[in-house]
């Protein structure tokens, strides 16, 4: 089972432009890191400095902790105040299209990530198959789309898709209100959302296209 890890961290007025070239420079000390599959930093929506990885183990998540706590040890003289930090298995997801080791480099994407709903745990089950085999299957030709995962992060969701562009991600905003809708069924409170465009990430694995569960290194 793949493991996600998401950090949020507040940056200081007028400083972001210094946090995200710091994050573009030390972004490479994380390609040699065990168990790291891929890693993603960007300026959201909200003012925050973003970043998420993908981890082959829990325990290669754990392990290379201080290491990468270390390697953005700089960026604690731009925050404004103490990162916001969630991890989890990653329980549904699919990719849409194959993303090999190598491809893309030099792209941006765009990032739609929903964060702190905490979910029904007596529905859990039927949130994951709705989530899985009517979320994610209807989403199947979507253009620009490239994936999208739910993580469990101890009673709470994050949720992640991946768009090509900012124009794919916008006009999916009708089809993201229904599916916002219909996910009350299963969830306590909404979700924060927040977006940004990513130029700052690496793979160091590929991702073929199909579900989470067909996944292999």
């Amino acid at each position: 089972m793949l493991f996600f890890r998401l950090t949020l961290v507040p940056i200081q007025e007028g400083k972001m432009g210094d946090a995200i070239s710091y994050a573009e420079e030390k972004v490479d000390e994380f390609m040699e890191v065990p168990g790291l599959l891929q890693v993603a930093l960007c300026e959201n929506s909200d003012g925050q400095l973003m970043s998420w990885s993908t981890w082959l183990t829990e325990d290669a998540m754990n392990a290379s902790s201080e290491r990468l706590s270390e390697a953005l040890g700089g960026l604690k003289d731009l925050a404004a105040g103490p990162p916001e930090i969630s991890f989890g298995k990653m329980t549904a997801g699919q990719q849409y299209v194959n993303i090999m080791k190598g491809d893309r480099e030099g792209q941006s994407f765009v990032v739609r990530i929903g964060y702190g709903a905490e979910y029904i745990e007596e529905k859990y089950d039927e949130g994951m198959d709705w989530l899985q085999n009517t979320v994610y299957a209807g989403y199947e030709g979507t253009e620009g789309l490239l994936g999208a995962f739910a993580v469990d992060v101890g009673g709470k969701f994050v949720t992640l898709s991946n768009w090509d562009s900012q124009e794919a991600l916008d006009a999916s905003a009708e089809s993201f209100q229904k599916i916002m809708a219909d996910a009350q069924n299963y969830i306590k409170s909404p979700p924060t959302i927040v977006t940004g465009e990513c130029n700052i990430w690496r793979n160091m694995s590929s991702f073929p296209a199909g579900k989470l569960s067909e996944w292999s290194k």
